[in-house]
């Protein structure tokens, strides 16, 4: 079997196509740069927990790995032709060969050995929880299984020319159909069904948290929409022939255009717009988990980073730097009102200070009664006090 060559391949599909659509990257478009370089003609895409990214470079037989800061070596060699790829719990590399019909495995430390085989051109690939490998095998219709021990099996039948695969909760496999316009679902069992249709030439696949199913698909700028019951509708529009597709924890969807170089953003609503713009026709994209995008530009032998604002993360730090600052303030008027009891108590004691002792003060108040009052009255024993020159009371006689 001849090499697959995407460059050969794309080109004649516009040549072929009576018209292409072009969106002009968005006013609002979120900024992009190249994170880094990799080996030739770069399909898939993975991620680690660590921000490390992953390409399956399919002219070179390699695996790129690029750092969050940029820095790109070549982890292991695969197979021939590596299409997809994807990632264990431990940061082990998984390809998909879609040549030799393997799958290649890579160690952290670049130690690459082959699993196992599958099917005829392997091309999605994915982990289950139990570290098995499932891979969507294009020129077999059919979906192979090898277990962490390399044995591989057939699972089940799929609709024509199966080009990408996804899994739900409770290990059900899904696959998008390239030729036909299905999407099949295969139980663990290895029972399978249509489970609905899609646009034309669905060459991405992924799923929600809820089990609903989208499509990328190629032949029709559009994303499809399958509900777990089967039911299908066009969720959105994307820039021309888009391949890849991821969602995030919201539920938007990303598609990279192959062709405008572009990344298109679809809300759970149906809302299409212009991500941001990437290397020279992107094919795999992925996304981390603070919203940012990258893809694997096929041709430019790239990575694209685009930087996504997160309105939610800035809305939940302006909500906290507020709190922030009413606290302060709090704090600030507390010491204030403290500041200010301490100061009135202060004056208080210095003025208690200047006053005299109680009988001090009474016989102060004494002597003063005295001299407002310095007629001396008597009657008796009893002796009042009257204003000078006044009369005494009536019984009583004024004594000097």
């Amino acid at each position: 079997m001849l090499k697959i060559n995407f460059r050969t391949n794309i080109i004649a599909l516009i040549l072929t196509s009576l018209f292409l659509v072009y969106i002009s990257p968005s006013a609002n478009a979120e900024p992009s740069t190249i994170l880094g370089t990799t080996g030739d003609e770069p399909i898939g895409i993975t991620i680690d927990s660590l921000g490390n990214i992953y390409t399956a470079n399919g002219a070179s037989n390699n695996v790129s790995k690029i750092t969050p800061q940029g820095v790109s070596t070549t982890l292991g060699t695969t197979g021939a032709n590596p299409f997809g790829i994807t990632i264990d719990s431990l940061g082990n590399i998984y390809t998909a060969n879609n040549v030799d019909n393997t799958v290649t495995k890579i160690t952290p430390g670049g130690v690459s050995t082959t699993l196992g085989t599958t099917g005829n051109n392997p091309r999605g690939i994915l982990i289950d929880s139990s570290g098995n490998i499932y891979t969507a095998n294009y020129g077999a219709n059919n979906v192979s299984k090898i277990t962490p021990g390399g044995v591989s099996t057939i699972l089940g039948t799929t609709g024509a020319n199966p080009f990408a695969i996804t899994i739900d909760s409770s290990g059900n496999i899904y696959t998008a159909n390239d030729v036909d316009n299905t999407v099949t679902k295969i139980t663990p069992q290895g029972v399978s069904t249509i489970l609905g249709t899609t646009g034309a030439n669905p060459f991405g696949i992924t799923i929600d948290s809820s089990g609903n199913i989208y499509t990328s698909n190629t032949g029709a700028d559009t994303v499809s929409k399958i509900t777990p019951q089967g039911v299908s509708t066009t969720l959105g529009t994307t820039g021309a022939q888009p391949v890849g597709i991821t969602i995030d924890s919201s539920g938007n969807i990303y598609t990279a255009n192959n062709v405008d170089n572009t990344v298109t953003k679809i809300t759970p609503q149906g809302v299409s717009t212009t991500l941001g713009t990437t290397g020279a026709y992107p094919f795999g994209i992925t996304i981390d988990s603070s919203g940012n995008i990258y893809t694997s530009n096929n041709f430019g032998a790239t990575v694209t980073k685009i930087t996504v604002f997160d309105q939610a993360a800035a809305n939940a730090e302006a909500a906290r730097v507020a709190a922030a600052n009413a606290e302060a303030a709090r704090v600030a008027a507390a010491n204030a009102e403290a500041a200010r009891k301490a100061k009135e108590q202060q004056e208080l004691r210095e003025i208690l200070a200047l006053i005299p002792s109680i009988g001090e003060l009474t016989l102060s108040l004494g002597e003063t009664t005295k001299s407002l009052y310095s007629t001396k009255c008597v009657k008796g024993k009893t002796t009042k006090y009257v204003k000078y020159g006044a009369k005494c009371p009536k019984g009583y006689v004024k004594k000097k």
